[in-house]
């Protein structure tokens, strides 16, 4: 019964795991960009290091 258990979380991990390299890849693929926005920053002196926040937030 345990050989089966672990026999089924392997096989749920593994789909898992390609699941998550596919959408990762399909996330960086660039031809399914669509939009292309350009973000403007405004800059905040924080107390260590500058902060960036959108513009408008």
């Amino acid at each position: 019964m345990r050989k089966v258990l672990a026999l089924g979380l392997v096989f749920i991990s593994g789909a898992l795991l390609l699941q998550s390299g596919i959408s990762v890849y399909s996330s960086l693929n660039s031809r399914q960009v669509k939009i292309k926005r350009v973000v403007e920053f405004d800059r905040i002196e924080g107390k260590n290091c500058p902060l960036f926040f959108p513009k408008g937030q």
